[in-house]
């Protein structure tokens, strides 16, 4: 298609490629795959992982279940539950088993309170990130959750849910498995401790990493690995040409005497976030020629502000007002989220408003 806006499109077969790879090392552990659904948000990717044979799904909040709910049925929402959306959540859970996400006691009893039909519960495990959640060693709190749905003639306890969020900060693979191996040590003292219960941990990077898993692992929900992006590149936990998305970008002016160019894409487009590499802040990898070919590096974008992208080039070429750069985005997740939509061979695949 011929575009003349920043426009985000998606390589099915690379795509396709990646979610084979992911299903092959949950099969080889017996792990069940939930995949994060946040980064593609839309029905049509999410259809392409059931033709695969994937059944379960996690999401990042329950307007996002409520979204997918239609086409699917066991939905865990890994995110620590906001009583103010009781309502929508009473609603859902008529018709779909959707797992939660909580924290602390005080959450849990007002879940309790207010439910009005029966929920099944994660208790969110900190191990390292600290982000949200409980401690390993918090063994006291733990025990009062799990006693507490015992009590509770609506709230079944599932089990424990992790995401080793510390292996986004590596700088290789090694790191990558260094967190992983640290994470899982953490979780080995909650699996001894409190046997039985299910245990879920995701991000793309260990996921993508790791190859075996330990007996006490029963799921694993990356989200990140299906299109991948410039940051997973950067760490190792993908290849440059495992990256199934770019955004194509019109060049609107061109500075010879600076080796700059001017693109029509900017933070609105790609989000704000960014890389460092040589002491330089880098917001997308820029590419010439055809979309996919990975040898054809021209530059980087240097800086982004609301609408504008300055990108820097890194070899002599021949450019013109109106040709199109194609961009290796930093943080796809945020990509999509920002455009609203994005291009499959020329098909419009909308994601959710």
């Amino acid at each position: 298609m011929n575009f003349s806006t920043p426009t985000l499109i998606v390589n099915k077969t690379i795509t396709l490629n990646n979610l084979d790879k992911m299903i092959n090392v949950a099969n080889k552990n017996n792990l069940i795959l939930r995949p994060h659904f946040k980064t593609h948000q839309s029905i049509e990717v999410g259809n392409w992982f059931k033709e695969k044979g994937v059944g379960s799904i996690t999401v990042s909040s329950i307007t996002m279940a409520e979204f997918f709910s239609s086409e699917w049925n066991d939905i865990t929402i890994a995110f620590p539950l906001n009583i103010l959306e009781i309502g929508k959540l009473n609603l859902m859970i008529k018709e779909n088993r959707v797992k939660l996400l909580i924290d602390s006691i005080s959450s849990l009893k007002a879940l309790d309170n207010q439910l009005e039909g029966p929920a099944e519960v994660y208790l969110k495990i900190d191990v390292g990130y600290n982000r949200a959640g409980l401690k390993v060693d918090e063994k006291q709190k733990i025990k009062s959750i799990i006693n507490f749905c015992k009590t509770s003639d609506k709230i079944s306890f599932l089990g424990f849910l992790a995401h080793f969020g510390d292996s986004y900060k590596s700088k290789n693979k090694m790191e990558i498995k260094n967190v992983f191996q640290k994470s899982i040590e953490r979780i080995k003292v909650l699996s001894d401790g409190f046997p039985n219960f299910r245990i879920s941990i995701g991000d793309t990077p260990t996921c993508s990493t790791i190859k075996k898993y330990p007996d006490f692992i029963n799921e694993i929900r990356p989200g990140n690995f299906i299109f991948y992006d410039l940051a997973q590149y950067k760490i190792g936990s993908c290849e440059i040409d495992d990256i199934a998305i770019r955004m194509i970008c019109p060049v609107v002016s061109i500075y010879e005497e600076r080796e700059e160019v001017l693109i029509y894409g900017g933070s609105v487009h790609f989000s704000k976030d960014r890389l460092t590499e040589n002491e330089s802040d880098i917001f997308g990898y820029v590419y010439f020629g055809e979309v996919w070919d990975v040898s054809n590096k021209i530059g980087y974008i240097k800086s982004l502000s609301q609408e504008h992208g300055v990108v820097k080039l890194e070899k002599q070429i021949s450019l013109k007002i109106g040709d199109k750069l194609n961009v290796i985005p930093v943080h796809s997740c945020l990509a999509v989220d920002k455009m609203g939509a994005f291009y499959e061979s020329g098909k419009r695949v909308e994601i959710m408003k």
